[in-house]
């Protein structure tokens, strides 16, 4: 069964779609009009491509989900300076307001993450945000409990050079593993998916990216990540589906500081052929 429907009345034929297709599943019909044959259907990784860029916006998809059409002044985009000042001011954010994030300003992020690309769209990154501030130190103590037993255990670790500090600094009342964050987004897949961790990283990526414009901050929850997947308290404590295991952490909130300037950085290491 085809998964996309084409306007005969609105297409212009003007070919786009077959070519913009990843896997040419868009056929040129007897009368120049694209089709996509049934029996290819089941192919169809649901990309968009060809109802993103088909210029009538005659292509329509037959499954359930579907963008509402983009405003003109919208579509006209940000410019690069604009963006380039953007990104350049992305920074990992380790200091937080006590200030929660409400639901529905989480939920909207990630209703953009959502669009980050994924190996044949597969989209296999699920999301188990830790809310509760309670419960994002009740991951801090289990991690620093994990990391005790590493430091006691005779097994080598990559991890037991730093270790001792990083206890040290939770016994003296600070929060080396989460920073004091409100909240902490766990990326989590199918174990078996070989592109999930990448895919997780992308929609992590795009997290950390959108989080600014919505005045929040995050940072990358290394610490965790590493001690779920090892302890068992952890996963336990997480929950995850059967088959899922955790990706990557990021921890977020409202930043305690604000951003005023651009930091240096290396120029670009470019070779050319």
């Amino acid at each position: 069964m085809s998964t996309i429907l084409i306007d005969p009345d609105t297409c212009s034929k003007c070919g786009t779609c077959l070519h913009i297709c990843p896997l040419g599943l868009i056929l040129k019909g007897e009368d120049s009009t694209p089709f996509m044959p049934d029996e290819v259907g089941a192919f169809c990784s649901k990309c968009g491509n060809c109802e993103a860029f088909c210029p009538e916006g005659a292509i329509y998809p037959e499954y359930s989900t579907r963008y509402p059409e983009i405003s003109e002044d919208v579509k006209q985009g940000i410019t690069p300076g604009a963006l380039g000042i953007y990104m350049r001011q992305r920074r990992s954010v380790r200091n937080y307001q006590v200030k929660l994030v409400d639901r529905e300003t989480i939920e909207e992020i990630l209703d953009i993450v959502r669009y980050s690309p994924s190996g044949m769209n597969n989209q296999p990154v699920h999301w188990l945000i830790i809310h509760d501030p309670a419960e994002v130190h009740k991951l801090t103590r289990i991690t620093i409990d994990w990391m005790r037993n590493v430091l006691a255990s005779d097994a080598l670790h990559p991890l037991k050079p730093v270790i001792p500090s990083l206890i040290a600094a939770y016994e003296s009342g600070k929060d080396p593993i989460c920073r004091g964050a409100p909240h902490v987004a766990i990326a989590h897949a199918p174990a078996a998916n070989p592109m999930a961790f990448t895919d997780s990283i992308i929609a992590l990526s795009w997290l950390e990216l959108a989080a600014p414009a919505f005045g929040l901050g995050a940072c990358w929850a290394g610490f965790l990540k590493i001690a779920a997947s090892s302890s068992q308290e952890l996963k336990d404590e997480l929950g995850l589906p059967e088959g899922h295991e955790v990706q990557y952490a990021m921890m977020f909130g409202y930043p305690e500081y604000k951003v005023y300037g651009i930091p240096g950085r290396e120029p670009a290491r470019i070779s050319w052929k």
